[in-house]
């Protein structure tokens, strides 16, 4: 019983000195259905605009963002923000998309060796979009020029993703370290989305399979040197 009170002691005094805190860069690739959208914008391209092409949006919807944290006790807290943009067309029709999300992130690691860990963990956060379509030629005006045509869609939505992260990390001083790290989850909304706007907006939203890859520089506790 001494024994395995003593192991499991050395354990959690291990994840502890892991990282203690940390933060970095990150992008992120969602596997969003896109079907919808396109749809809309296709239609709004050929009722509006007199348009014969089509919108043919692709997965994945990249985001580019920064996240924070650090560990207490056996665990880590931590949370995240990123934003994506893309622009598309079809005829004279353009579409802007853009997104902004925050997330609160817990997880549980596991560290085998002191250069790596797996952790599952769960974020759980909010997101907003807004989805601007205008005629690509416009019109004039004095003192310069305007569309002819344009809609706006924007929504938000909040809701969890669990997901398993996995992290290599190498020493860049006694106490601190780089990290690069993977990691796969799915966004499932709790609520929403909640659309503003212009009428029909399209069936869209950002639930789905997502992979993110980052750069992490972290803190550890000091350890001396001993032979």
């Amino acid at each position: 019983m001494t024994f395995k009170i003593g192991a499991g002691a050395v354990a959690i005094t291990s994840l502890v000195t892991l990282c203690l805190g940390y933060g970095g860069f990150e992008v992120t690739g969602s596997f969003v259905g896109v079907k919808g959208l396109n749809q809309a914008l296709t239609a709004l391209n050929q009722s509006e605009w007199c348009g014969s092409d089509t919108f043919a949006q692709t997965s994945p919807l990249w985001w580019l963002g920064g996240h924070g944290g650090g560990q207490v006790g056996i665990v880590t807290f931590g949370g995240s923000g990123a934003i994506s943009a893309r622009a598309s067309h079809a005829d004279s029709l353009g579409s802007e998309l853009v997104a902004l999300r925050g997330d609160f992130e817990a997880g549980y690691p596991y560290a085998p060796a002191e250069w790596f860990w797996v952790r599952p963990c769960v974020d759980v956060g909010l997101a907003a979009w807004l989805v601007y379509v205008h005629s690509v030629e416009g019109g004039t005006f004095v003192g310069g020029s305007q569309p002819n045509f344009s809609r706006y869609f924007s929504a938000w939505t909040l809701g969890a993703a669990p997901g398993v992260e996995v992290m290599g990390r190498l020493p860049s001083s006694p106490e601190s370290f780089i990290g690069l790290f993977a990691k796969a989850s799915y966004f499932i909304p709790v609520a929403g989305p909640e659309w503003f706007g212009d009428i029909q907006p399209p069936e869209f939203g950002l639930s789905g399979f997502a992979v993110q890859v980052g750069l992490r520089f972290g803190r550890t506790a000091y350890r001396a040197f001993r032979i």
